[in-house]
């Protein structure tokens, strides 16, 4: 069995993004690492050659600017990289998410396990995303107890779509997509996009196709406060990916869930987030809940003891 583990990046360094972990994040697990890095102007292309890992196979690439919507070229681009992978299972990261290293094995039993299972093309991922600092994450749905398929068999016309956040099965090279069977793994994705410095998340906002607010967008740190309401919000007492340890220690934001500066009034859409996931914690998440993909067997329920 040969795994391929596939990123992409453009302007990681400028964005804050941890694309250099999350490359070491999966490379204990996949034979070859193929990362699509598009032209770049703060040393992103020479940042993934200092790893220094015979895996990784670098393509260079250019966002081209007529491709629309924006976001569609995170898609363009991971497909790119999709068609000179060479695995039997693709396993993909985008550059803020991670898996830890605990998982990695769990991901290989599966991939064994289910490598000559035709209904089996992908595993389903569970979103874990960080906020502000990373001793806290975002407990409600969208950001928690949404799935993504981060590992699929690539030889039946799979195919990254929208934004890139999934992937569809294009079979006969049809013009109608379906979505993948996957078995839930049981794994977190780390997902580190929401606990930028100031600088970043401004840069971020005014550059990032899928973000863009316009030129005059700006971010300062107390502005965490006010982005997502309190109750949103939960402390996170587990531990995370090895490889983040040194930017974690260097991380200059720390938040305080008793600060005054919280938004404690929550939106109509907030509250009613809250209530589904309260759901979601105590029975699961419901099989009609809609995703990306098509559930074989059921969800893994998991020991949410950190998150309390």
């Amino acid at each position: 069995m040969l795994i391929s583990g596939l990123s992409l990046i453009r302007n990681g360094v400028a964005l804050g993004y941890p694309f250099v972990e999350a490359i070491r994040s999966v490379l204990p697990l996949v034979d070859e690492m193929v990362v699509v890095v598009a032209e770049s102007e703060d040393g992103s292309r020479e940042a993934v050659e200092a790893i220094g890992d015979p895996k990784i196979r670098i393509i260079d690439s250019i966002w081209h600017p007529r491709i629309t919507p924006k976001a569609s070229v995170l898609a363009q681009q991971t497909n790119l990289g999709l068609l000179s992978c060479r695995g039997d299972w693709i396993v993909y990261v985008q550059g803020n998410e991670l898996f830890h290293e605990r998982d990695l094995p769990q991901l290989r039993t599966l991939m064994t396990e289910h490598l000559d299972n035709p209904e089996v093309e992908g595993l389903l991922i569970e979103r874990l995303v960080f906020y502000g600092d990373y001793q806290h994450f975002i407990r409600t749905y969208p950001d928690r107890f949404k799935y993504v398929v981060r590992a699929f068999k690539p030889w039946n016309g799979v195919y990254a779509i929208t934004s890139a956040m999934t992937f569809s099965v294009f079979e006969s090279y049809g013009e109608r997509g379906r979505a993948l069977r996957c078995v839930d793994s049981g794994v977190d994705m780390f997902r580190y996009g929401k606990l930028l410095t100031p600088e970043a998340m401004t840069w971020k906002l005014r550059n990032a196709p899928h973000k863009l607010r316009g030129s005059d967008a700006s971010f300062e740190a107390g502005a965490y406060y006010r982005w997502i309401g309190r109750d949103c919000i939960r402390r996170y007492r587990g531990d995370h990916p090895a490889v983040m340890q040194e930017r974690i220690a260097n991380h200059p934001i720390s938040l305080d869930l008793d600060d005054p500066r919280w938004r404690t009034q929550l939106t109509g859409k907030e509250r009613r987030r809250l209530l589904e996931s309260a759901f979601y914690r105590r029975f699961g998440l419901p099989r009609w809940r809609k995703g990306r993909y098509t559930l074989v067997g059921d969800f893994v329920r998991k020991d949410r003891s950190a998150e309390e």
